[in-house]
């Protein structure tokens, strides 16, 4: 089973605290600490020990509480900030060993864990759009969730949205610093001791994984997925759903956020054969790309991959009954060369550029059977955004088929939550008799429907025409009349699932 990361998501660990139970003499954890850490010691919040010789690039702040104030009795071991981060990453790397600050007599708990996400302000930012963002999700919170304490205040760099009281076992803020707008969490008490075995025992796969899945459930309830701020957590959903579908017996397409201008039927079969390919190769669910052949051109990684063309057809479903539908496909996999390079770099003065597929083989030896070795792209296997389609969206029947399809992928591969697939460019595309018009028009609806079945966008769309006239529906309810020439777009949304 593959674990979702910390570094996977960016996310950063931004505060780290451990409790002491009864713990009364803070010099021992001094000591432990003082190989990577200046130690700042305070007693009942007093500044106690000071280490003047000691000039570490990091702290560490040891806090003792004597009960004398009412305060619990023991030591408390914090990390903030980059600090936090340090300390984490010596964990992480082995550094540091978690048992030195275990006693038999004293029980060692963990006290607090931040999570932050830094996004950096794109073109789109405005304050005033910011504003609204906090404010809507204000609102989101206030309608959807029993939540109550809630607070939006004027901050240094704008507003700052807060949730939850401090002491509260879940706290999240929002606000802007340096350009970025940081959402930040607070885990503590029961929600600390449901994951702190994993750290203590050095499970930090399921400890990473726990954390990250609980990040992401509590931004999506509280926050307005509608705004471009949370682009990063629309991003994750897609891929959350991708990672729990995909498995060696899907036949769902995978697509990406590639833009590429298509002028002919070759190329747009082309691209189709692409999109089944890489889907193919994620079903195969290589761990890492274990086993697989590797190969470097320079700085660029290559994957090499082997298999039956009976596996892919048995995956895509296609129908081969012809040696000709069979010498058809293979010219597909001859194909994968013709797409354009990716370009690493590009200035001025310099550029580097390296092809998807550098090397692609057909056989078939035995007279029986054809095998099929890629060597690909890294790049290709590790796209940014993901989307999971249906099984249907696998095969093409006829070329009308095919740029009705690709035309759906393209109004589906955009980070916004609200898609346009646009029939004008469609139909400006296809000159048929009546009858298959009528065809057509059926598949656009019967595509959508899929779409709606497999809980990838909601039901309900808006129909713009060309006079600018707009008419809601709904898919399920669409007939062949509602689908016209008259038509500029149908606008819909995504549906993003919860975790």
């Amino acid at each position: 089973m593959d674990f979702i990361t910390l570094d996977s998501e960016n996310l950063v660990v931004d505060w780290l605290s451990f409790n002491l139970e009864g713990l009364m003499n803070p010099k021992i954890i001094t000591r432990r600490l003082s190989k990577h850490f200046t130690p700042h010691v305070l007693m009942d919040d007093v500044p106690s020990i000071e280490f003047h010789g000691l000039k570490k690039k990091y702290k560490v702040s040891i806090r003792q509480y004597t009960g004398s104030k009412g305060y619990w009795v023991g030591t408390k071991i914090i990390f903030s900030g980059k600090d936090a981060a340090y300390f984490y990453k010596l964990i992480k790397t082995q550094r540091f060993d978690l048992d030195l600050l275990k006693f038999d007599e004293h029980s060692l708990s963990l006290g607090r864990i931040d999570l932050c996400f830094s996004r950096r302000n794109d073109l789109n930012h405005t304050s005033k759009l910011f504003d609204a963002f906090l404010v809507d999700s204000r609102s989101q919170i206030q309608n959807h969730t029993t939540t109550r304490h809630i607070k939006l205040q004027d901050f240094t760099d704008g507003k700052i949205l807060k949730v939850n009281r401090r002491n509260n076992s879940v706290h999240y803020r929002i606000y802007q610093k340096d350009q970025r707008v940081r959402f930040e969490i607070e885990l503590k008490h029961r929600q600390t001791k449901l994951i702190q075995d994993y750290l203590f025992k050095n499970k930090l796969d399921i400890f990473e994984d726990q954390l990250v899945i609980q990040y992401f459930k509590y931004s999506i309830r509280i926050l307005r997925l509608d705004y471009v701020y949370t682009d990063w957590i629309m991003d994750f959903q897609r891929r959350y759903q991708g990672y729990q579908l995909v498995n060696p017996t899907s036949r769902s397409l995978v697509t990406s956020y590639l833009e590429t201008k298509i002028n002919d039927q070759e190329e747009a079969e082309r691209l189709f054969h692409l999109f089944q390919f890489l889907s193919f190769v994620k079903s195969l669910e290589l761990k890492g790309f274990k086993g697989c052949k590797k190969q470097k051109i320079k700085e660029q990684l290559y994957y090499g991959l082997k298999f039956p063309l009976s596996e892919f057809v048995k995956f895509t479903g296609i129908q081969i009954s012809k040696q000709s539908q069979r010498d058809k496909l293979i010219g597909y996999f001859k194909q994968l060369q013709k797409l354009d390079p990716i370009v690493k770099e590009f200035s001025d003065r310099t550029f580097q550029s390296y092809v998807c597929f550098p090397y692609v083989e057909c056989q078939n030896l035995s007279g029986n059977s054809w095998s099929i070795e890629v060597f690909a792209a890294e790049e290709l296997f590790h796209f940014s955004y993901t989307f999971q389609l249906p099984k249907s969206f696998l095969i093409s029947t006829h070329k009308n088929d095919l740029r009705l399809k690709l035309q759906l992928m393209k109004s589906l591969a955009v980070h916004e939550q609200e898609k346009k697939l646009d029939l004008d460019e469609f139909f400006k595309k296809v000159s048929v008799p009546n009858k298959q018009l009528i065809q057509i028009k059926k598949s656009i609806i019967q595509l959508l429907n899929k779409l709606v079945e497999n809980q990838i966008i909601y039901n309900k769309v808006e129909i713009v025409l060309k006079s600018r006239k707009k008419k809601d529906q709904f898919i399920n309810k669409l007939t062949t009349s509602d689908i016209t020439r008259r038509i500029s777009y149908i606008k819909f949304n995504e549906k993003i699932k919860n975790i």
